[in-house]
């Protein structure tokens, strides 16, 4: 039996984790940040299959976040998904080109949350 896929939520409001995780569901290994410097930690010691990342972070930007992520060639497999309240054609364009898997405008449905980590994650469960 594999291992769950590993989820690492940036967001700086433990309620939104918290809802974020029960959106998800079982079948998944959390790991939580709350502010850029945990993030860039987490991201290269747990080496997740998805990061929901939120823009606005204590310390900076999750873009910047991103751009570690593909710059690190240990961190290729890592899916990135932005999650901002911030939802410019600008922004979504800045976070494609930065190499993001996905951008979710705040407030998001839950739904949406779900179906987007599934089609990030199915391709990693199956044998």
């Amino acid at each position: 039996m594999s291992d769950p896929p590993r989820i690492l939520l940036v967001e700086d409001e433990p309620a939104l984790r918290e809802l974020m995780k029960v959106a998800l569901g079982a079948g998944y290994d959390f790991v939580e940040a709350g502010d850029l410097g945990d993030a860039l930690e987490l991201v290269r010691s747990h080496v997740p299959t998805v990061v929901l990342l939120d823009v606005m972070l204590p310390g900076g930007s999750g873009l910047d976040v991103l751009r570690a992520v593909r710059a690190e060639p240990e961190l290729a497999s890592v899916r990135v998904i932005v999650v901002s309240a911030w939802q410019t054609g600008d922004d979504r364009r800045l976070a494609q080109e930065l190499g993001a898997d996905g951008f979710l405008g705040k407030p998001f449905e839950l739904e949406e949350l779900s179906a987007a980590v599934r089609a990030l994650t199915h391709a990693k469960q199956e044998p």
